[in-house]
């Protein structure tokens, strides 16, 4: 994959898991616990899988992801222990959310959850900006997904 097939590709990436986050908080909003969680993972996954492209590695599976995260980014410094266990709670809690039919996150757990993970997307965006893979945003960066439309509007005007 050449350098520009690398940058389309993670900018796809990026506006997939946008999308995702959108949607989560959409769900959380309407108090769907389980459905908002699995929409949060997917939005960790495509932001991890956009970091991971920089690499030149492409996740064939969702197993994985926190293995090839510790493998390209835990040694350097650039993530620490604590985001890959965040990436593995996120996926056991969107493993449960869509296949134990028993259970049912609560808010607490879904708060705590969001919370993790758009910690971890500001540290990957931080990361792929660093890298020049995507457009600095400065201090007053938007987080995925949020103020987009005013963002726009501004950009409009």
């Amino acid at each position: 994959m050449t350098g520009d097939n690398r940058r389309s590709a993670i900018g796809q990436e990026l506006r997939q898991g946008a999308s995702a986050l959108m949607a989560a908080r959409a769900l959380r909003d309407l108090d769907l616990h389980n459905d908002a969680l699995s929409r949060l993972y997917y939005a960790l996954f495509h932001a991890i899988t956009a970091l991971l492209l920089t690499e030149g590695v492409e996740p064939r599976r969702h197993r994985a992801l926190a293995g090839l995260l510790g493998t390209h980014f835990l040694s350097s410094g650039a993530l620490r222990p604590e985001d890959i266990a965040v990436v593995s709670r996120t996926q056991s809690y969107r493993d449960l959310a869509d296949y134990e039919r028993t259970w049912e996150a609560t808010r607490a757990i879904a708060d705590a959850a969001f919370a993790d993970v758009e910690s971890l997307l500001t540290r990957i965006h931080a990361l792929l900006e660093v890298g020049g893979w995507i457009p600095e945003q400065g201090p007053a960066r938007k987080s995925e997904g949020e103020g987009a439309t005013e963002q726009k509007k501004d950009d409009e005007k």
